[in-house]
């Protein structure tokens, strides 16, 4: 199961406009198949997006798909630098429902 975590850095000023976009986008990615968290945070000055797929594959299918071609193309105009991305595995360690994202 991957989990996702991207940091988005808007320019300062557009923090609500990159959330916009992303606000649209949300809905559909949770329709996508593999999609179990889809999930957004700020601190007020970055945008943090956690992401749990059900497989490798549904992840690839999420990332050349027809929501994140548009979302990326969307806020491009808007980041100051390009999104740090990590794609992790899990290291179940302690409470099964406490040591892993759910």
């Amino acid at each position: 199961m991957p989990v996702v975590i991207a940091r988005v850095h808007p320019e300062p000023g557009r923090l609500q406009e990159v959330l916009d976009v992303y606000a649209e986008a949300v809905p559909l990615v949770h329709q996508e198949p593999g999609c179990e968290l889809f999930a957004l945070h700020t601190d007020q000055t970055s945008i943090f997006v956690v992401e749990r797929w059900t497989t490798d594959e549904d992840l690839a299918v999420h990332s050349a798909g027809p929501t994140f071609a548009r979302t990326r193309a969307k806020v491009a105009g808007l980041l100051s630098a390009p999104a740090d991305v990590w794609v992790l595995d899990a290291l179940p360690f302690g409470d099964p429902l406490k040591g892993i994202i759910q």
